[in-house]
């Protein structure tokens, strides 16, 4: 009898934990999908771009827009000297692009709109929704970190995403050169010093923390557009 109750006992508690463990995780989940946005925009220490002091910014990003038949997302600014740019939020409705000063400052007109359109190209194409989530579970402490959180990023984030967005990008402004132009000047600008760590360098057109393959693969997309 004795054991028979304590077998009960330990089903109990074993059912218990997995009930509280469920709840946990879709709280999580919850939480993440509402607020992974504001999760990236904190960590990347990103700013709002006001309209009267960055409108060449607004103005593209509004005709592209429309273009497109997408809402207008928010702006924000880092400060940075390198160019360079990445996109977040849950939906179309809920989505915001981020660039670096340096990517303002340096890129023309026509780059410039080159690379808006290939981060309204993601949000296009919810590949945003995916991303920041993955940003907001591995970086808040909600996973170890380490291995696993590597291989989570690495299964939302495929190499592919930036090409695909590339050609979104292009298929919007139907020139080639110019978002050909604006990664050449990245490559050659080099990473962004913009503080990045683990849960965000997949997010940018060019990762803050891959120096050492970055290049080539800039070039291969150059390359690519350049064939257009």
């Amino acid at each position: 009898m004795v054991l028979a109750v304590g077998a009960l006992l330990a089903m109990l508690a074993g059912f218990v934990v997995l009930l509280v463990a469920a709840v946990v995780a879709l709280v999580l989940a919850v939480v993440a999908y509402l607020y992974a946005d504001r999760v990236v925009l904190s960590l990347s220490h990103a700013r709002p771009a006001l309209a009267d002091e960055e409108p060449r910014y607004h103005n593209l990003v509004e005709g592209l827009c429309v273009s497109a038949g997408l809402p207008k997302p928010e702006l924000y600014l880092i400060d940075d000297d390198a160019p360079n740019s990445f996109a977040t939020g849950r939906s179309p409705a809920h989505a915001a692009i981020v660039v670096t000063t340096g990517l303002l400052q340096k890129l023309s007109r026509m780059e410039l709109e080159g690379v808006l359109a290939h981060e309204l190209s993601h949000i296009r194409s919810n590949d945003t929704l995916v991303t920041s989530l993955g940003t907001a579970l591995v970086g808040l402490p909600l996973l170890p970190a380490g291995p696993l959180a590597g291989r989570l990023l690495a299964s939302l984030v495929g190499r592919s995403r930036e090409r695909d967005a590339d050609i979104g990008g292009v298929t919007l402004t139907r020139y080639p050169p110019g978002l050909a132009a604006a990664l050449e000047k990245v490559r050659r600008n080099g990473p962004s010093a913009v503080p990045a760590s683990r849960a965000t360098a997949h997010l940018w057109i060019s990762s803050p923390l891959d120096a050492d393959d970055g290049p080539t693969r800039l070039e291969a997309r150059i390359a690519a557009l350049r064939d257009m």
